[in-house]
């Protein structure tokens, strides 16, 4: 009997805080609910937002995901991003995808749901966190389990994943990743085999959701072979999981994407990562990538101005001979030296610990192991302000807590007179920072003035300006509008002069003013870009045809066919010009090879009843006008 009753609270002790004799004191999970209340809280004010950035890709624009459940097959089985583009260089991130067409499926295109899941994601990664630091110091140092957790709560750095409803798949990523790291540590203490299969199951989940949980292949070695070496065999089974459901991931992806050629991680584009413009020298590029991460570290330590584009010479190119890049190449040599030291010293140590999290993580998306697809990304730091926010934790235990005094950080003045006014300083500027997140133009409009030699954000804002100009009804505000949006679409060429979105929607935004030279000029530009970009070719085509410049267009069209066989409007195009010649035998020889071309293509057929309606043929014009009707109902 007696040691029965010594047994009983020895296993409750991690799961509560020592009590205190006068004060407040929380159980762990009271602390948990707290924490997620918090987290709901500063973000609370996105609920009134719509979509922003790419939750047009991945939501309401999306061909799969707007089919609701139905698509969670497809959703499984092709790229990340085939629902709204094709792409040589694709991902496979099918989870996400899955949990927005099931929330479509229930509330269709309104936002509000999809902001509320994404609330409710950040609030759980959150007490996940917590909750694998507690198990980590085995219920030891709870407040700087909960300091820690508050601090990656009310990050405005975070901002970005949560605001964005696309980044659910960083989230997603994390969820899973410190749910299999609470089972994992689980297992360690009581060898269940079926603990060891639910983390390797939610290791498997965080692949399918972000590729970002690769890293914790170092981290588990580091958790469960230093600083929780107990049993080093279940230690080791728990990284043969991890490496098991890594295995099998890549294995799906590999297959996936190359069965859509979707696999060319070649093919990055500089205006997705300014680091992979063609003949930048090696030195160039590596100087700035560590000039980068010395930017990480500042909106760590200060995370203002936040950004949600670093594209193309919001970062110049730089050099070793910038003291920038060696004041940041310095602090990151003394964070690895010291985390080393101290772990030589004590392969338990927690700063260490801390140190390695960030490090590790952090080499993902530093752009010098690998390319990825953005210069720079707040989302980025999702992962790596882990370890940032721990050793933050740990340095307020070590200066402003007393052993002596109750356990509960709510009964430690001291260090509540650091955190109240820090954490304030960060839920002003995470809730003000939402509301730039509300709409494309809000946040475009915000950002501009942070980075204006940006040229894709100074793209986006024309863009989204020149797509306003055409829904407006008052000519006054019209013309402001268009005028404005070609002001910042200018401003992105002069930039980069070969981003070919910027240069063909450029030379769109003159025809429909009707400055046809200017319109001229940009749609013969992007042809030198991408000669053979069927968009590009179509907008010449109807410059041609709205100039009345036929004999040009013909010229133009037979080039187009000649290039893209399969381009429907080249035809059509040509026939038209044609037909104003008068020349209706050619005219009608080109629609039909159109419509052999492109059979569901109803503007062949709608033209070719037209044509017959103009020469009499009534019969040949009702089917051909008919058959158009119903393709056009069909698309409908």
């Amino acid at each position: 009997m007696s040691s029965n009753r010594t047994k009983k609270p020895v296993a409750k002790q991690p799961e509560k805080v020592a009590p205190a004799e006068k004060g407040i004191s929380f159980s762990i999970g009271g602390l948990s609910l707290l924490l997620a209340v918090v987290a709901f809280i500063v973000y609370a004010n996105t609920l009134k937002n719509g979509f922003a950035m790419d939750d047009a890709v991945m939501i309401v624009n999306n061909s799969y995901v707007t089919k609701g459940v139905s698509a969670i097959p497809e959703l499984l089985a092709t790229p990340h991003q085939r629902g709204f583009w094709v792409t040589e260089n694709d991902e496979y991130r099918p989870l996400p995808l899955v949990l927005h067409a099931v929330v479509y499926q229930f509330t269709g295109d309104n936002p509000m749901p999809f902001h509320l899941m994404n609330i409710l994601l950040f609030a759980g990664c959150v007490v996940l966190l917590f909750r694998f630091l507690v198990k980590l110091f085995d219920g030891e140092r709870t407040t700087v389990a909960f300091i820690a957790a508050l601090l990656f709560a009310l990050h405005p750095l975070h901002t970005e994943v949560v605001a964005n409803i696309k980044s659910s798949d960083e989230m997603l990523s994390f969820f899973f990743a410190f749910l299999g790291m609470n089972v994992f540590l689980a297992y360690a203490k009581s060898g269940k085999p079926a603990q060891l299969f639910a983390g390797f199951l939610c290791i498997f989940l965080a692949y399918l959701s972000k590729e970002t949980v690769i890293t914790f292949l170092a981290i588990i070695p580091l958790v469960f072979f230093f600083y929780r070496d107990e049993n080093r065999k279940r230690g080791a089974y728990i990284l043969g999981c991890a490496i098991a459901a890594t295995a099998v991931f890549l294995a799906i992806r590999f297959a996936v994407l190359n069965h859509y050629n979707a696999n060319n991680l070649a093919k990055i584009n500089i205006i997705e990562n300014a680091l992979a413009k063609e003949g930048l020298p090696a030195e160039s590029r590596i100087a700035t990538a560590i000039l980068i991460l010395g930017y990480y570290l500042k909106l760590l330590l200060v995370p203002y101005p936040l950004v949600s584009e670093y594209s193309f010479n919001s970062i110049p190119y730089t050099h070793f001979s910038d003291w920038r890049v060696l004041l940041s190449l310095a602090l990151y040599i003394s964070i690895a030296a010291i985390g080393l030291i101290r772990f030589v010293k004590n392969k338990k140590d927690p700063y260490a610990f801390g140190i390695f999290f960030f490090l590790v993580t952090i080499a993902l998306f530093s752009n010098l192991l690998i390319m990825v697809k953005s210069t720079m990304a707040e989302r980025f730091m999702f992962f790596p302000s882990v370890g940032f926010c721990l050793v933050a934790a740990l340095l307020v235990e070590k200066w402003l807590a007393k052993p002596e005094q109750d356990k509960s950080i709510f009964n430690q003045p001291k260090i509540w007179a650091l955190l109240a006014p820090l954490c304030i300083i960060y839920s002003v500027i995470t809730i003000d920072r939402n509301s730039d997140w509300q709409d494309n133009y809000t946040l475009f409009s915000a950002d501009i003035k942070k980075t204006p030699e940006n040229s894709h954000m100074n793209y986006l804002l024309g863009y989204n300006l020149f797509s306003a100009a055409k829904q407006e009804r008052d000519p006054a505000t019209q013309e402001q509008l268009m005028n404005d949006a070609i002001k910042y679409m200018r401003k992105s060429v002069s930039l980069l002069p070969d981003y070919y979105f910027g240069v063909t929607d450029l030379g769109a935004a003159y025809f429909y003013i009707r400055q046809y030279d200017s319109a001229e000029k940009y749609d013969l530009l992007a042809l030198q870009l991408r000669p053979d970009a069927a968009v590009s070719r179509n907008n010449l085509s109807g410059l041609f045809m709205a100039t009345k410049q036929y004999r040009r267009n013909i010229d133009h069209c037979k080039t187009t066919i000649s290039l893209t066989r399969d381009n429907p409007n080249a035809y059509a195009d040509l026939s038209v010009s044609y037909m104003n010649l008068g020349i209706n035998d050619s005219a009608i020889h080109y629609l039909y090879q159109g419509i052999a071309v492109a059979p569901d293509f109803y503007g062949c057929y709608d033209i070719l009843g037209y044509l017959y309606y103009k020469m009499g043929k009534t019969d040949s014009a009702v089917k051909y006008q008919n058959i158009a009707r119903q393709l056009m109902n069909n698309r409908q």
